[in-house]
């Protein structure tokens, strides 16, 4: 009786052994970090799209430019690179719209756009104070009520480009 304990103990010990010096490869292995290569997907264009100005792509940017104005004035002063992200954003919406715009009107545009690129700058700077939340905050509602009142979708629909504008020189941003 001790003999075949002792003779199944040593066969325990011996395959125990045996398997700590070959080690579990395969789950070493899955736990490895694998060198990737970076290589840049390439994408291909399947359809040429025509994209021409219209009410509905006006319409567009006007909803993702309120959306993000919103955010901006909600949550302006919390976290900063939320505030650049949010003003950056409804900075480039309204950019957009006034590219959709005839000559006219996208110049009535551009003193809004220049006074929310203001309120920009005074984020940028990292230096948010109660006083410069105030005008910040301020300013954003000032120009928030008077954009949607001057170039709603609707009142607005008649000033759309028939054609995208040609640029002779690249615009600045």
């Amino acid at each position: 009786m001790k003999k075949t304990v002792f003779k199944l103990l040593v066969a325990v010990l011996i395959i125990g052994m045996l398997s700590g010096l070959a080690g579990c490869a395969s789950l070493k292995k899955k736990f490895t970090r694998k060198k990737g290569s970076k290589k840049p997907k390439v994408y291909f264009q399947v359809k040429k799209y025509d994209i021409k100005p219209s009410p509905e792509l006006y319409e567009k940017h006007y909803i993702f430019w309120i959306n993000w104005h919103k955010e901006l004035v909600e949550e302006l002063g919390r976290n900063f690179k939320s505030d650049i992200r949010s003003s950056q954003e409804a900075i480039g919406n309204l950019e957009d719209m006034q590219a959709l715009l005839v000559d006219e009107k996208a110049e009535a545009l551009e003193p809004h756009i220049e006074d929310i690129r203001q309120a920009k700058l005074i984020i940028d700077r990292h230096n948010m104070t109660k006083q410069n939340e105030t005008r910040i905050r301020n300013i954003l509602n000032r120009e928030y009520r008077s954009i949607k009142r001057e170039f709603s979708p609707k009142k607005i629909s008649k000033y759309i480009r028939s054609e995208w504008r040609e640029y002779d020189e690249v615009p600045e941003n």
